[in-house]
């Protein structure tokens, strides 16, 4: 019962809904492929699978019809990032955030083309989407890899190790060491 709640409790929430539509539209996805591809006795139901995988796809982007002002004022609130410590990590970031800024309406426009609601090409509108997406995801893991290769350098480097233990290290130079 208890999970029963939690499962309930997480389906309030507009994150708990995406977090679950996009966990079974990727079982459907990897299982129906896998139905499909393997299996020709199941491929029926694999197709089927990957409908629904699909169909759990459009409404997770129909949800996002609606996320543009929660990522404007997000992106308004971090603006240049003057907050963070590290340039590079300031730089990444507001990088990223104008990519998530432009994925949205595009991918807006792609999703009302395809409803045969504005007259353009939806392919391009996709394409340009997925370019952005990507490149917000590159941005994200980059920014990623920096911080742990920062945190690291400040955990091995020789001060930090010895202020771990206790010592104090004064004037730059290493306890211990005769002054010259």
């Amino acid at each position: 019962m208890a999970a029963l709640s939690g499962l309930a409790s997480a389906l309030e929430s507009y994150r708990g809904r995406d977090r679950l539509i996009r966990t079974l539209g990727y079982c459907c996805q990897l299982l129906g492929g896998v139905l499909v591809e393997q299996c020709p006795s199941r491929s029926e139901l694999g197709t089927r699978l990957l409908a629904m995988s699909a169909q759990l796809s459009h409404c997770r982007t129909v949800l996002r019809l609606f996320d543009d002002l929660a990522m404007f004022v997000y992106t308004k609130q971090y603006g240049l990032g003057t907050e963070e410590e590290d340039v590079f990590v300031r730089s990444l970031s507001v990088l990223s955030n104008v990519a998530d800024q432009l994925y949205y309406p595009c991918e807006h426009v792609a999703w009302a083309a395809d409803a045969k609601v504005l007259p353009v090409d939806s392919a391009r509108w996709w394409m340009l989407s997925t370019a952005l997406w990507g490149l917000s995801l590159l941005l994200g893991v980059t920014r990623s890899l920096w911080t742990v290769l920062r945190l690291r350098q400040k955990l091995w480097s020789p001060m930090a190790s010895l202020s771990r233990y206790g010592v104090q290290a004064s004037a730059g130079r290493p306890p211990g060491l005769p002054m010259s």
